[in-house]
């Protein structure tokens, strides 16, 4: 696709233009990724009426999937900067070899991520989670094996897309994705229509389902755009070039920092309900008697759905970035971060207020347990405190994996959450017996730790000469 046959490719004049511009393109993206967290959002409402061991079960189990599959994940989010650099310099060779490659990386990371997700129920009982939980929640780890290949072959897709501005295939994807995630979960959860009640096993079915099902659809979708990089793969050099092993292996090179910061970021998230989950384990409360594992889930689900918007804003960063690294525009650069900045602190500023003042609204959606909603309602107030500071850390990433910077935010994440937060939390949790809530309060440090050390980074790349990321 021609930079000039794009509206949304076209350099910015001023910090306005490039507000304008950029959420032009973020929000679609932003609604794609919310979209995309719906499809838990359904699960765990859906759970959270059903048996109140449904949900713990599903959590531990979905804790356990998502630890195994995010370091994947992030390899192939390398993609992001190499394609939308791509684009801004016009290399319409590198466009196609960047798809095949990154689908390749992609079915060769699917096999062992699906092989450690088999012995789920031997990583729970390591981590001393109540014990009637852990057949359950096993089960539902174990199903998602099965849905980690459409998951990757689906972020691919996503990133060529995303890097020529093509986000109609995607919205139309996730859109379809949320309907029928939400009848198999009424469907299977429920076992409405003489199918079995499943409850936490019936949504790990649809989950696997709708994921063959969306990289299926978008495939549909989106086949105007795919088919022209798709047939060059048709020239055995071009076919050559895109399958050999050295730039293969650079690209997992290259992925290998962010699978490594999202491996950090998503597990301390995991280790802190794992450690819920042994709270709950230590106090013989599980089944209906253990309403903190499920709290934390609503409180976390919520989060992450607000987690989205800026999410968006940071992928609409790194292409809008890589475009002006691509085409040797360091104004354009500055004014993208900057934009992008100012949008993600004004979005997480009005879901700070949301979450500070109605916290036992927002719990009640998703449960209707009072043991659960006192919970959650508990610790939504304290993922407000930390709105502000994931939106920025967020887009902060984003904007340093356009200019390439791949390495920094893994070790902010380390440094942040591994060295300060989780640390601080385990101590109030359990040393000074405050619980979940302590545990989050060291979840709010780690994550305004990180943007502090993300912003000084960021600041300095600005001021440095950056040239286009190498793959080959």
């Amino acid at each position: 696709m021609d930079a000039a046959h794009d509206p949304s490719q076209t350099p910015s004049r001023s910090f306005f233009d490039e507000l304008r511009q950029l959420l032009r393109l973020g929000a679609p993206i932003a609604l794609v990724q919310f979209g995309t967290t719906a499809l838990n959002f359904t699960d765990v409402a859906m759970l959270g009426r059903h048996d109140q061991a449904s949900l713990p079960a599903m959590a531990l189990g979905n804790t356990i999937a998502w630890v195994t599959l995010v370091f994947c994940m992030g390899v192939v989010t390398a993609l992001d900067p190499l394609l939308s650099q791509a684009v801004g310099a016009r290399d319409r060779r590198a466009v196609p070899r960047l798809l095949g490659r990154g689908a390749l990386l992609g079915l060769l990371l699917s096999v062992p991520t699906a092989l450690l997700l088999l012995p789920a129920g031997l990583w729970l009982e390591l981590a001393g989670q109540p014990a009637e939980l852990i057949p359950t929640a096993a089960g539902y780890a174990r199903l998602q094996a099965l849905g980690v290949l459409p998951f990757l072959w689906y972020s691919v897709l996503r990133s060529h897309l995303s890097a020529h501005a093509r986000l109609a295939p995607q919205l139309w994807t996730i859109a379809a994705g949320n309907v029928l995630n939400a009848l198999l979960d009424w469907l299977l959860i429920f076992g409405e229509f003489g199918m079995p009640e499943l409850g936490a096993t019936g949504a790990a079915i649809a989950t696997v389902a709708c994921r063959w099902l969306m990289f299926l659809g978008l495939l549909w979708f989106a086949r105007g755009d795919l088919l022209p990089p798709l047939r060059a793969l048709r020239d055995p050099q071009l076919r050559a070039e895109a399958f050999a092993l050295r730039p293969l292996w650079k690209l997992f090179c290259l992925g290998m920092p962010i699978g490594a910061q999202f491996v950090l970021e998503i597990g301390v998230f995991a280790a802190t309900a794992l450690c819920i989950g042994h709270l709950d384990a230590l106090a013989g409360e599980v089944g209906g008697q253990g309403p903190r594992l499920a709290g934390h889930q609503i409180a976390l689900q919520l989060a992450s759905l607000s987690f989205m918007v800026p999410l968006g804003l940071g992928i609409a960063a790194s292409v809008r970035v890589g475009w002006a690294v691509g085409r040797g525009d360091p104004a354009a650069v500055g004014r993208a971060c900057k934009a992008a900045l100012v949008a993600a602190v004004t979005v997480m500023s009005g879901f700070m207020l949301l979450f500070l003042l109605l916290p036992e609204r927002l719990a009640g959606s998703l449960s209707d347990h009072p043991p659960v909603i006192a919970i959650a309602a508990a610790l939504i107030p304290i993922a407000g405190v930390f709105q502000i500071g994931d939106g920025l850390q967020v887009v902060s990433i984003g904007c340093l994996r356009g200019l390439g910077d791949l390495r920094s935010p893994l070790l902010a994440n380390f440094v942040g959450f591994w060295v300060l937060g989780l640390p601080l939390g385990v101590w109030l949790g359990y040393g000074l017996d405050v619980g979940p809530a302590g545990l989050w309060w060291g979840l709010v440090l780690g994550l305004f730790a990180v943007a502090v050390a993300l912003l000084t980074v960021l600041r300095w790349r600005l001021g440095q000469q950056r040239e286009r990321l190498a793959s080959e």
